[in-house]
């Protein structure tokens, strides 16, 4: 009797596993996150790996160091773009940064001081957000009229 105990415990031991296996397996599933960390001086502590068509991944992060704590990067993530800021920085500097990057793929963030009569946005812009007068007048503009129908005297 406890033989046929045992081995029905062991079975049911066995179901019990392969169902929480299963449930591991489901829970475990890959996904896909993408996360943009804020802006750091002296991003340090980090190694990449890779290049070309497989992609730049983040190979060792150095306990403590700056990318650890402030960028959170891990061992493992894609590395899918940088950011550099051009405030406060050198023109040489800034220089050797876009030449660099010339034969890559590269989006600008630009500021443009232009009469306010004369704002367009142009094919491939992705996202134009205007600062002033006209441009707070243009929002209420449309936020009281239907849905692409604004409209300013």
């Amino acid at each position: 009797m406890w033989r046929c105990g045992s081995q029905t415990s062991h079975k049911l031991n066995s179901k019990f596993v392969s169902k929480v296996q299963k449930e591991k397996l489901h829970l475990s599933e890959l996904v896909e996150m993408v996360v943009e960390t804020q802006a750091e001086v002296g991003a340090s502590g980090y190694s990449v790996v890779g290049g070309g068509e497989q992609g730049i991944f983040i190979k060792e992060v150095l306990k403590d160091s700056p990318a650890e704590k402030h960028l959170s990067l891990q061992k493992g993530d894609q590395l899918l773009s940088a950011r550099v800021y051009f405030d406060n920085v050198k023109y040489e500097d800034a220089l050797k940064i876009l030449q660099c990057a010339e034969p890559y793929k590269v989006s600008f963030f630009l500021k443009r001081t232009v009469p306010g009569s004369e704002v367009s946005i142009r094919p491939g812009a992705q996202n134009l957000e205007l600062r002033g007068p006209k441009a707070k007048m243009q929002k209420m503009c449309d936020f009281n009229m239907p849905q692409g129908k604004a409209e300013t005297n």
